[in-house]
């Protein structure tokens, strides 16, 4: 009911906009996980994908940050092929691929392969070049609500990692990190492949 000026009154309304934003996103990732969890991959799609094509067409797809330079794609000679569901996997690769750009806050290349193994496995590895994470950090990523960085400066709400772990799990898949403060992070989703 205060009279502010216009301009006052603009970016408070911002401000109301973003913060609510924020709200509406930490609910979708609670349900989302909460949702995954309860069904333990009962509503997800498995069929046969291609796994160089996915993961092409989610790097295509993901909006790289303005002034940021795209992912590199180095892809392996033949094709690999998994039993996943597409979407499931295409959100985990889409969370990898923000939380590389955004742990990079002063730049630096965003790196993803696609690996084929002779174990009957293929790997989606994606690198970054940012602020990195210690052994400790390192060691809970993937519990939820937790966040490395204890700034506050990197928005986020500590539950990107959780549900891509979750979801590789629920595939047959394996995650492995690894991370140097102020080297980068580099993180492998390792998936049996099919013949």
């Amino acid at each position: 009911h205060r009279k502010m000026s216009p301009d006052t009154q603009a970016d408070l309304l911002s401000r109301i906009h973003r913060q609510s934003q924020a709200m509406v996103n930490i609910l979708n990732e609670l349900l989302d996980l909460a949702r995954i969890e309860s069904r333990r991959a009962l509503d997800f799609e498995f069929k046969a994908v291609c796994l160089r094509d996915l993961v092409r067409q989610t790097v295509g797809d993901f909006g790289t940050p303005e002034g940021r330079s795209p992912v590199a794609l180095v892809m392996c000679d033949t094709p690999q092929w998994v039993q996943v569901d597409a979407s499931k996997l295409g959100q985990a690769l889409r969370n990898l691929l923000s939380n590389a750009y955004k742990y990079s806050p002063g730049g630096g290349g965003v790196t993803v392969h696609v690996r084929s193994l002779d174990t009957g496995h293929a790997d989606i590895v994606v690198q970054d070049e940012g602020i990195g994470m210690t052994a400790e950090e390192l060691a809970r990523v993937t519990e939820r609500f937790y966040r490395a960085d204890k700034s506050g400066a990197i928005p986020g709400t500590g539950l990107g990692m959780a549900i891509v772990k979750e979801i590789v799990t629920l595939m047959g898949g394996h995650l492995q990190l690894t991370s140097e403060p102020q080297r980068g992070t580099c993180v492998t989703v390792r998936l049996p492949t099919i013949a």
